[in-house]
């Protein structure tokens, strides 16, 4: 396969605004940046288009396209991983035999994701230092206490 015949997409939850979508859009981005040959499609479960269904049915009217890896989008497995989405991809694979449908874990079960989180999160947990005004700095200074 080439990579013109494959397609990422992004799966993520889905919400009823618009503006939930923004930071998979932003990944989107960054992965079109990183490498500009990977395309990169998003879909949803719910509330946000486009579906997994309707973007397979624009990538098989696109033909050529021969291999979709589904990346949820999720910090954990639940049960829309666990239950519902095989399922849904058992369906969509008997309807889309000529596209080989992959779906992977969740996102945020990879080390690089939760490595990335755990630093995240430490630099918001973090206490800023004190702030150092000119006279706490002449104070210091002439204690000899730097």
């Amino acid at each position: 396969m080439t990579p013109t015949n494959r397609v990422l997409a992004l799966l993520g939850h889905g919400a009823r605004d618009p503006a939930w979508a923004d930071a998979l859009l932003a990944v989107r981005a960054k992965i079109h940046a990183r490498d500009p040959a990977c395309r990169v499609e998003l879909a949803f479960l719910e509330h946000l288009p486009p579906t997994l269904e309707t973007l397979l049915a624009a990538l098989k009217d696109e033909g050529g396209i021969a291999h979709v890896l589904v990346l949820p989008m999720f910090i954990a497995s639940g049960g829309h991983l666990k239950r519902d989405l095989p399922t849904r991809i058992a369906r969509l694979q008997a309807q889309f035999p000529q596209i080989q449908i992959e779906l992977t874990a969740a996102i945020g079960l990879s080390d690089t994701v939760q490595e990335a989180m755990s630093k995240a999160a430490l630099h918001a947990f973090t206490p800023l230092p004190p702030s150092r005004t000119p006279d706490r700095q002449i104070k210091r200074q002439a204690t000899g206490n730097r």
